[in-house]
């Protein structure tokens, strides 16, 4: 994951909506600001909000951060599935298990020769 000195924050509709043409001519400006402030600029176009924009470094490290918490959540979900399994009898043997782990780690291995 990306460290950054400080975490994104959000942005305040008093300072951070700035609409197209203003953007255009302070790109320049808005390009520092978000790197200061770690706040995104939201742009707008007729009066209706478009885009947004943020530094690299706050968008990387927002992405790190969403794809941390999807690996927590199908964790989650995985070992709510095992529990069930489990408490309904539905769980291999030890020998069974590592035979079906080898058979993975086999495919794996076919899969990524093959690429």
């Amino acid at each position: 994951m990306n460290a950054r000195a400080k975490p994104i924050s959000r942005p305040r509709l008093d300072e951070d909506v700035v609409p197209f043409s203003e953007y255009r001519r302070t790109l320049s400006d808005c390009f520092a600001r978000t790197a200061r402030t770690h706040r995104p600029i939201v742009i707008t176009q007729n009066g209706r909000s478009t885009s947004v924009m943020m530094s690299v470094a706050d968008f990387e490290s927002t992405w790190d951060e969403i794809e941390s918490w999807r690996e927590k959540a199908e964790l989650s979900r995985a070992v709510t599935i095992s529990r069930k399994q489990f408490e309904n009898g539905e769980c291999l043997t030890e020998e069974d298990s590592f035979d079906e782990a080898e058979k993975m780690l086999d495919k794996m291995d076919v899969d990524g020769a093959s690429r």
